[in-house]
């Protein structure tokens, strides 16, 4: 066999490979005795009937099976010699059934690139958020948790929920949504249908042009959601002494937190480093896939204007997950079954012949990313980032230097 490169860039390549007629032949030989032991023809036992009339019956057939089998050897074999990492599956463009056999080729790979410097990668860490606003934070999430709604027979104000009918017009169509409940002041509405809204009582009726369509809002119910106190009578039915207690314990989980979202946005800077010193084309078919796959995530269609919003996207997210593979391979950081099982274990998936191969082989990518993105945070310059104060920490710091 021999091949040579006739067009290639980084992520492609097109080749020919040549192989003696005679491969071809035995391969055909191979298939007519594969055929060959089970097959029955009347006047012959199973297994007894003459390779002659076989490859004479099923010729054709014996043929093109036999061609695959050796495109997909050759091919095998160039990519073995070649070490190439197929981005993608590879296109036959031609097939001259010559002698040599001439076998044209289109694959694609993932480029040859190096991951250097990524040790002792400067990033700065964000000063963690004063505790008394952590507090307040944990505080008003836990006061949201637990909040409880109650129907009011009064206007509708700021932050109350109203059910309503909606007719919605434009170019002389129409379309209603019956039993739409919304949060007045949520910004993902309208700040023209948030103004409509307060002041509305039950029953009542309003229309509000927004931009090409008219909106009829017939509202139907409306509704407060009331907050708890933190307090002592509420700590107890946590199961808590008082509420110092319960605010010592807000305030332990919110600095958890607060420290988790700040390692969060350090590896985010190191994953940005690393895209910014290693660059490489990444092959159309990886970005393309994972473009797809953010489309099905958001529920949206493909588009030019999408194209443009998320390609880019899509191919950072491939070139990194390239990176961190190949690191994780230098550094010798791969996750072995027994933590894949363990995973497994705890979220609980139940593996069978179908999905194990598929479970595995995302567990143990999902788990490898995040040892090497430990790794390298853990390998990282890591300088303190001086806060920016607040107006009332400023009056305080003030206030402190007076006395």
């Amino acid at each position: 066999m021999e091949y040579k490169i006739l067009k290639e860039t980084d992520t492609t390549k097109e080749i020919e490979i040549t192989v003696p007629r005679a491969e071809l032949e035995r391969l055909i030989n191979e298939e007519t005795d594969s055929v060959r032991k089970d097959l029955t023809i009347d006047g012959f036992r199973k297994g007894r009937v003459p390779r002659t009339l076989i490859r004479s019956k099923y010729a054709d057939s014996l043929k093109a099976q036999a061609m695959d089998r050796l495109a997909r050897q050759a091919y095998l074999s160039v990519v073995r010699e070649k070490e190439w990492q197929i981005a993608g599956q590879s296109e036959i463009r031609n097939i001259e059934d010559t002698d040599p056999i001439s076998i044209t080729l289109y694959v694609e790979v993932i480029p040859e690139f190096n991951v250097d410097s990524y040790l002792n990668i400067e990033i700065f860490k964000e000063a963690p958020s004063p505790d008394d606003f952590l507090l307040q934070q944990g505080m008003n999430a836990l006061r949201e948790q637990h909040a409880t709604i109650k129907a009011v027979d009064r206007p509708a104000v700021v932050d109350d929920l109203v059910t309503m009918d909606i007719e919605i017009k434009e170019k002389g169509n129409s379309r209603k949504e019956s039993d739409q409940t919304v949060r007045i002041g949520d910004r993902s509405l309208p700040d023209e249908l948030n103004r409509t809204l307060v002041g509305m009582k039950t029953s009542e009726k309003k229309e509000v042009k927004i931009e090409e369509k008219d909106y009829v809002i017939s509202v139907k119910k409306i509704e407060e959601k009331i907050q708890p106190k933190i307090d002592d009578e509420f700590a107890s039915k946590l199961k808590l002494a008082d509420a110092e207690e319960l605010k010592k314990k807000i305030l332990e989980s919110v600095k958890q937190q607060e420290e988790k979202r700040i390692e969060e946005d350090l590896k985010e800077s190191i994953s940005e480093i690393l895209l910014e010193r290693i660059k490489f084309k990444v092959p159309d078919t990886l970005t393309n896939k994972e473009y797809e796959k953010i489309l099905k995530d958001y529920g949206i269609p493909d588009s030019e204007s999408n194209k443009e919003r998320f390609w880019t996207v899509a191919e950072k997210r491939i070139r990194f997950n390239l990176i961190l593979n190949k690191i994780t391979a230098k550094e010798n950081l791969q996750v072995g079954e027994p933590e894949i099982m363990d995973l497994v274990t705890k979220i609980g998936i139940k593996l069978n012949d179908q999905n194990r191969s598929d479970v595995v082989e995302y567990l143990g990518s999902l788990l490898n990313r995040e040892k090497t993105l430990d790794f390298l945070y853990k390998n990282a310059k890591i300088s303190e980032k001086s806060r920016i104060l607040t107006p009332k920490e400023v009056a305080d710091d003030t206030h402190t230097v007076r006395h």
